[in-house]
């Protein structure tokens, strides 16, 4: 058992009963033995970490998307290099403005706030600081998450090329490579993104 001179006298939130806060081992748990409410949970910051790690190769990947060409596409001699913004300044100029604007916010602007409000609050989390607006980014990166539409667009750019292929030559630039790491990377970081246990894990900083 553990000393409890290493043990701080603490009280219930709830009922104010008193106990004894202690650190947790893997698995552990401290509950009220009066009302029953979880005072305390063990939570394995090597979680938030790897987490932290995909994130960020997320926003790299992100960066390099937007700035290399993603093809070259021919036709009759005409080339023309394809960032993700050339499709968007494309439709812009042909008039589809709604159109230009959806491309634009759910694969540019909205992937970068959702990943940008993700890394934050891993931070946070990770370094174990309660850093000003985590809340507000934990509920931005829970509302922006579905908008978060790299995967698609790197499918729906596939499916483009089998029929741009008809009217000329593709050649792939790097740019389609870190497209499709940042869609696996932004899978991988959704998958890894568990808004209770955040949200109960910054409570619990500040109590």
């Amino acid at each position: 058992m553990e000393n409890l001179s290493f043990q701080k006298l603490a009280h219930c939130p709830d009922c104010s009963a008193n106990y004894y806060d202690r650190s947790l081992r893997c698995g552990e748990e401290l509950r009220c033995c009066s009302c029953g409410k979880r005072l305390k949970k063990y939570y394995d910051v090597s979680l938030f970490q790897k987490a932290w790690a995909i994130v960020t190769t997320c926003l790299i990947c992100l960066f390099m998307a937007n700035i290399t060409p993603i093809m070259i596409f021919d036709v009759s001699g005409n080339t023309q290099s394809n960032f993700i913004m050339t499709g968007v300044l494309s439709l812009w100029f042909q008039g589809y403005w709604p159109l230009a604007g959806l491309v634009f916010f759910s694969a540019i602007f909205l992937p970068f706030l959702h990943l940008t409000a993700f890394w934050y609050l891993l931070g946070s989390c990770c370094l174990q600081q309660q850093w000003k607006g985590s809340m507000t980014a934990l509920r931005c990166v829970n509302v922006l998450a579905p908008w978060n539409l790299m995967p698609v667009f790197a499918v729906a750019t596939m499916a483009a090329v089998v029929k741009l292929d008809q009217l000329g030559t593709i050649e792939w630039k790097v740019g389609a490579l870190w497209v499709g790491m940042l869609a696996l990377t932004s899978l991988a970081a959704m998958r890894l993104f568990d808004y209770g246990a955040i949200l109960e894990y910054l409570e619990l900083g500040r109590e």
